[in-house]
């Protein structure tokens, strides 16, 4: 992981972030619902821009949740056909709208729409999730499948990661983060255990290696701290004085991280 580390405190995931506040979602009307927005430069507007950094992503997430978006859709999609489908979500939803704008149409009673993307660069797809709050909603959302983060369908991101509120003793209240999702996790201890009763240290030390390179939310390093105990334990149990493989001492935190990618573009031809 490329992303400079640091605390909870600063992190975008939120260790440190007081939960949603649970805002009853109004009953949808389109009656009398008019977008209006001011017009803004295509390389400005939120609403085609991608994150080229998975971890800013997860926080980005973390802070639309946190800020009341927390009905979502999601997808992936070709590289190539982004631009449309961001488009596509910015006519029908104006998810290029500022802030100011946003918190003006929530204050009409209005839903405000937010687009968050990233850019797998090596696989050349955009990873994508349209965000609400809650609120008026024009026709087309109403077409629309939303699920509630804040429910049992959690936000997930590709590599296993889940979105979750947890508690944690030094909080007053639940705060968000990321940790692997219970299958994930499950597979990943057997993943473990196999190699090491196998005997495949190669295979073993890969994986340790992709472990600790888990981006340091706080669920994810508990995890990956009962996953070094894992290790050590079974190691002993079937390897006894066998040299185990180097394992990090731990996981790091992470920073709160600036926003990191590019505006798509309209395809020539």
């Amino acid at each position: 992981m490329q992303e400079t580390l640091q605390t909870d405190q600063e992190c975008g995931d939120t260790s440190k972030v007081a939960s949603t506040s649970r805002e009853k979602p109004q009953k949808s009307s389109t009656a009398s619902l008019t977008f209006v927005r001011k017009a803004s430069s295509p390389a400005q507007s939120p609403a085609l821009f991608v994150l080229t950094s998975k971890t800013v992503f997860m926080q980005r997430l973390v802070d639309m949740v946190i800020a009341g978006h927390y009905h979502y859709i999601s997808g992936k999609i070709e590289f190539d056909k982004a631009f449309m489908l961001a488009s596509k979500f910015d006519t029908l939803y104006k998810t290029g709208l500022s802030r100011l704008e946003q918190s003006r149409r929530r204050g009409r009673g209005e839903a405000a729409f937010r687009w968050q993307a990233w850019h797998d660069e090596t696989a050349g797809i955009v990873h994508w999730v349209l965000m609400k709050s809650p609120g008026q909603i024009p026709v087309e959302a109403e077409r629309e499948k939303w699920r509630d983060a804040t429910s049992r369908n959690h936000l997930t991101v590709p590599g296993g990661y889940e979105m979750v509120r947890v508690t944690k003793p030094t909080e007053p209240r639940p705060v968000w983060t990321w940790r692997y999702s219970k299958d994930h996790y499950e597979r990943l201890r057997e993943s473990l255990r196999g190699d090491i009763r196998g005997r495949r240290d190669v295979r073993l030390a890969q994986l340790i290696s992709q472990i600790w390179r888990t981006p340091g939310f706080a669920g994810a390093r508990s995890q990956v701290k009962q996953i070094k105990i894992l290790i050590h334990s079974e190691w002993r149990r079937s390897r006894g004085s066998d040299q185990l493989p180097e394992i990090p001492d731990r996981i790091g935190y992470v920073r709160r991280l600036a926003n990191k990618g590019r505006v798509l573009k309209k395809p020539k031809g």
